[in-house]
């Protein structure tokens, strides 16, 4: 929208957050984990205490229920650290090793770790959005307990490139069944935002020495070039990255446009290849972002083992909406813009 482009990025982020503390997060779900990153990202930087306290009062009734749900793996581990660091509450204090614990003893084969073992569907199922989910939750905890957890960050990471990586082009997949050891979802545009924000949010915790942090520094500078390659000239990327029939869709713009930016900050990424394109995807996001915080354009829930249907054809079919991982997505890019220009 045209005043967008008169808006500072904190004003930006700040009207994100309004919006999206409408959102209900009683039941954990894929889009919770980034919306409270986001949300936490406003209070921090705008000083938007309703967006902490929403946050914090979603923490709050999930500590008051039993631990080891399955629906734990969408905890959003990263505000988990952030809020029990803060918050005067012993309960809560505890829930972050916990959860790494849970995490981490899940169903095991092969270095895989098989999160929802109580869906059929997903039973053998690795998934790309667990990229962002898991190992910067990891990560974050190794700075503040003794342990392997930064080493535990980096197998997670390397155990899903290795099966996710594809023969069909330098993308990864959306998803590994290692049951029918078949790949889906190849390019999922989303995916590959989960990847790349997920690679460069736990390089920036990880200790600078640690054995195979490197090697993963240089897959994401690798990622966000054939990222790069694939912008279109609108400063969208399509749901299907490299499928020029695939529609342009928003979260593209807002989670590249995140991570291209946290690269440049931590120095993995050269400002002059990368900026003028975080500048197309601001003003692309921008565009696509209402008077009231809503984002739009951003493709609905996305299942990779869907049935009945060519997996191209489900994809560019998927309808667009607002939802919490777009929201989410949203406030990180305008947080770390935030952060870059005040650098």
């Amino acid at each position: 929208m045209d005043d967008v482009k008169m808006q500072s990025a904190i004003e930006v982020l700040d009207r994100i957050a309004v919006r999206t503390t409408r959102f209900d997060m009683s039941v954990w779900f894929w889009g919770d984990a980034i919306a409270c990153d986001g949300l936490l990202e406003a209070a921090e930087l705008s000083g938007n205490r309703a967006a902490a306290a929403h946050v914090e009062r979603t923490m709050q009734r999930w500590c008051g229920q039993p631990a080891g749900a399955w629906t734990d793996y969408l905890v959003p581990g990263g505000a988990l650290l952030r809020v029990a660091g803060r918050a005067d509450d012993a309960a809560l204090a505890s829930r972050p090793e916990a959860l790494a614990r849970w995490l981490l003893e899940a169903p095991e084969m092969d270095g895989l770790h098989f999160w929802r073992p109580d869906l059929p569907a997903y039973r053998n199922t690795v998934w790309i959005d667990s990229l962002y989910h898991v190992p910067p939750f990891l990560a974050g905890l190794a700075r503040l307990k003794e342990g392997s957890y930064a080493t535990r960050a980096l197998e997670v990471f390397e155990s899903h490139l290795k099966v996710l990586s594809s023969p069909s082009g330098p993308f990864l997949a959306h998803s590994w069944d290692y049951g029918a050891k078949r790949l889906k979802g190849y390019g999922w545009g989303r995916g590959q935002g989960w990847a790349i924000l997920g690679m460069i949010d736990t390089l920036a915790l990880l200790p600078p020495n640690l054995s195979g942090r490197d090697a993963l520094a240089e897959r994401f500078k690798i990622l966000a070039n054939d990222i790069l390659r694939r912008q279109d000239r609108s400063g969208f990327w399509r749901t299907l990255i490299d499928d020029p029939e695939a529609y342009l869709e928003t979260s593209t713009a807002a989670f590249f446009g995140a991570a291209f930016t946290k690269g440049i900050r931590t120095g993995l990424l050269e400002p002059k290849i990368y900026e003028p394109a975080i500048e197309r995807a601001w003003e692309a996001m921008s565009s696509r972002l209402d008077s009231d915080g809503s984002i739009t354009g951003v493709s609905a829930v996305t299942w990779s083992w869907a049935q009945g249907m060519d997996e191209k054809a489900m994809y560019k079919a998927l309808p667009t909406e607002t939802n919490l991982w777009g929201q989410g997505a949203a406030m990180r890019f305008a947080a770390e813009r935030h952060r870059h220009r005040e650098q």
